[in-house]
């Protein structure tokens, strides 16, 4: 949007396939290519914001949306933020028809054949989210299983913490948190897990062997803690993801979130966070570090994000605790 005479427009990138997703298709095919062809308009994505992430998000805008027959690439799941219109889609089954309003949400696994999809009396704002193949090494299905996801082809449904979760995906991709990607990855398998618990094909009662890590959780010991903080420490300025952690660990992602937080008391993320914001008020005492500097060496892209993340977090701007400490 126009901000100011010398300000001009910058379109957002459609997600592509990059290779994290792992979807078993070639690297840079459109994931909302069906959208795009269908007369949809990309409001914001997160590969402007550079997550590099197992989980790619998009907001788009649907007014009058109609695509035709195409095979879903991606696992999908879609939550309304804003509006309201009525849809129609149809895969192997009936028709679905209902009318969309914000926080309700659909899936499309990967692998389903639709043979249409309607948006239409109305405008909505939508969150897509695009998901890796097998939900973070969680989701098993036959080979010569007829899709190519066990998940539920279903829509119009509300589920407060599918709601939840899109929302905050949606807000992190207005503004930087201090943790980054890893807010974004835990988010994530935060959906994963609520997509393994009530919306896949197969019987529920087997979630608990087939799908989800079945180790018990118990607290990471003393020296994988020590090598996982160590990690932490080394790239404070970086962009790091769950799975890096998990992998200093040596333990799947399911696992080494249950198992840190049972150690240390918070989730990844949170302490990521905490971590960053301490690094950045003993940064601040200098005053010989500019503000720029100190966002640069906490990982964020600019010294604008980095004040609105540490007002967030401590309640006074960067200048304010400068002048203060």
């Amino acid at each position: 949007m126009q901000d100011g005479a010398h300000s001009h427009y910058i379109a957002p990138r459609p997600a592509r396939e990059t290779g994290f997703l792992g979807t078993g298709n070639q690297v840079d095919i459109m994931l909302g290519g069906k959208y795009e062809l269908g007369g949809s308009r990309l409001l914001a994505s997160s590969v402007d914001r550079g997550w590099g992430s197992s989980v790619t998000a998009e907001v788009r805008r649907h007014e009058d949306l109609h695509c035709t027959a195409f095979v879903q690439q991606v696992n999908e799941v879609i939550v309304a933020l804003s509006g309201s219109a009525k849809i129609r889609r149809r895969a192997d089954g009936a028709e679905q028809k209902f009318l969309s309003r914000p926080g309700s949400a659909c899936i499309c696994p990967r692998g389903v054949a639709v043979k249409y999809l309607h948006i239409h009396s109305g405008s909505l704002d939508m969150l897509h989210l695009y998901l890796p193949q097998n939900l973070f090494g969680n989701l098993e299905c036959p080979d010569d299983s007829p899709h190519g996801s066990g998940l539920m082809y279903t829509g119009g449904f509300f589920d407060p913490l599918v709601q939840y979760i899109g929302l905050a995906i949606a807000e992190e991709l207005q503004s930087e948190t201090p943790a980054g990607r890893i807010v974004l990855d835990s988010l994530a398998l935060a959906l994963s897990a609520r997509m393994l618990q009530h919306y896949t094909r197969q019987d529920p009662k087997r979630l608990s062997g087939a799908y989800i890590d079945g180790k018990v959780a118990g607290a990471l010991d003393h020296a994988r803690l020590n090598r996982v903080l160590e990690f932490m420490y080394q790239n404070i300025g970086a962009d790091i993801a769950l799975d890096e952690l998990a992998g200093v660990a040596c333990l799947s992602v399911y696992h080494f979130v249950r198992a840190f937080k049972l150690a240390t008391g918070s989730a990844p993320f949170r302490y990521f966070t905490d971590l960053r914001v301490s690094r950045a008020k003993a940064l601040l005492t200098d005053p010989s570090i500019t503000i720029e500097d100190v966002a640069f060496s906490t990982g964020f892209s600019s010294g604008a994000n980095f004040a609105r993340a540490f007002k967030k977090s401590v309640g006074v701007s960067p200048t304010q605790y400068r002048v203060s400490n």
